[in-house]
């Protein structure tokens, strides 16, 4: 496994090994690591497109992804928030406007404007670990997992800075499926559309003409239920 370097400490967390033992870390709030009991486990290592700079004032700054994960029924209800990044949770984006940047993580945007629970990890310079107990309460059956990802300054030539503002592509959605209650399960994200350009509305938009490196911030994006 491959250790990224990033502002200050560098961060070599552990990839799946059956417990998730890391993912304690990672919390919003203090708790003890999560390693029993039916848990729901992401895994997301860094791609290409992972990491970028910006310069602020006198300051060159990393820019890392914004991730959301939540959990629906196959019907598309919405059950639970899983993982969310500090910056995406609290809306804390350096220089940004009064509103926010609500096309950082629209889909997302719209479910926790709505009440969501959720919780919430500083982005990750490198691999990165979550666990989420929401699945010890969920009883037997099929479930999707939902993942929303975007990373500012990700322009292309479909995407340039004159029409996409801060963010440059827009947030990509990704979808995975797994069934509780049978034993372990893993699957991969598959991405299925985009978020909005520009945050208006919270809608998945499918399609993913003109998108390039926006598909490459993570080379391995995985969720597994485990016991």
């Amino acid at each position: 496994m491959k250790k990224r370097n990033g502002l200050g400490a560098t961060f070599a967390l552990i990839a799946l090994a059956g417990l998730c033992a890391c993912a304690g870390s990672l919390a919003r709030t203090a708790a003890a690591p999560l390693t029993a009991g039916p848990r729901f486990c992401l895994e997301l290592s860094p791609g290409p497109s992972y990491r970028t700079t910006t310069t602020w004032l006198i300051f060159s700054l990393p820019i890392y992804p914004q991730v959301a994960a939540w959990v629906e029924t196959p019907d598309g209800r919405y059950l639970g928030t899983i993982f969310a990044t500090n910056k995406g949770y609290k809306g804390s984006y350096q220089a940004a406007p009064k509103e926010g940047r609500p096309e950082a993580l629209p889909v997302w945007t719209r479910l926790r404007q709505a009440g969501v629970d959720g919780v919430s990890s500083a982005t990750s310079a490198g691999d990165t670990t979550a666990a989420s107990g929401l699945a010890a309460k969920l009883p037997p059956g099929d479930y999707v997992i939902k993942l929303e990802a975007n990373r500012s300054y990700d322009y292309n030539e479909a995407y340039p800075k004159a029409r996409a503002g801060v963010c440059g592509q827009p947030s990509i959605i990704y979808r995975a499926v797994l069934r509780l209650g049978s034993g372990p399960a893993r699957a991969d994200f598959t991405p299925i559309g985009t978020g909005s350009l520009d945050g208006h509305d919270g809608d998945i938009h499918g399609g993913l003409e003109g998108i390039s490196t926006a598909l490459e911030l993570f080379s391995r994006m995985r969720v597994s239920y485990l016991e």
